[in-house]
């Protein structure tokens, strides 16, 4: 599984850089984020995380687009030996306007992949994994930065949403290892639903005025 999101990884790379080539802005941010689920996976998980990523703004226009990758950790009943966790890989496009110079609100859609991983304490190593799963997310983000030309201050809302996946409980993880059976068979099956407020940095590369201080000279 981790050679197949490094392949992704790879292929977005391969499918962004052109674009970097023709942009006038490139933006690189690190935020935190924290997230709360809806519906049955509700009722159990909550997730805290982080979120590099990245933005690419092509022209003088509001429209941007970009790439962004996230690791969360699933918090649940502290007393329960297994360990959750939820990688995210999300290609975004939308718009990003300034207001006032130093306000810059935006909004994106979303689309990606979503991995589920479900582990044991005293498994012995990372290939005896006891579940993991993958599914198709898709929504919506909103946010504000605020600042100047480098640096500024990120804070965002987002709603993701997808296709069913199956997932694990602390209850249905003790009972598969109680009574011996495949965790997949214990698995329950719905969609994920979430809610995450992210906070953070970003960095601004200005290519645009770099080519036309160029042209001056």
């Amino acid at each position: 599984m981790k050679a197949f999101k490094a392949s992704l990884l790879v292929l977005a790379c391969f499918v962004l850089v052109p674009i970097v080539g023709v942009a006038q802005e490139v933006d690189i941010s690190l935020k935190a984020r924290v997230t709360g689920f809806a519906g049955r996976f509700g009722d159990t998980y909550a997730a805290i995380g982080y979120e590099p990523s990245l933005l690419i703004k092509p022209s003088e226009k509001p429209w941007a687009g970009g790439l962004s990758y996230s690791r969360n950790i699933l918090a649940f009943d502290n007393n329960s030996d297994m360990k959750a966790g939820m990688s995210i890989l999300n290609t975004h496009f939308g718009a990003e306007a300034t207001v006032a110079r130093y306000f810059h609100p935006f909004a994106y859609a979303l689309l990606g992949l979503r991995f589920m991983s479900y582990e044991k304490d005293d498994f012995s190593s990372e290939s005896s994994s006891g579940f993991t799963s993958v599914s198709l997310g898709y929504g919506a983000r909103a946010g504000l930065q605020i600042g100047g030309k480098k640096w500024r201050f990120e804070g965002s809302i987002e709603y993701l949403s997808g296709t069913t996946s199956r997932y694990l409980t602390p209850e249905s993880f003790s009972r598969a290892t109680q009574e011996g059976g495949a965790y997949r068979n214990y698995t329950s099956l719905t969609s994920i639903n979430g809610v995450t407020v992210a906070a953070g940095i970003v960095y601004i590369i200005d290519l645009g005025s770099n080519s036309s201080d160029q042209t001056i000279d």
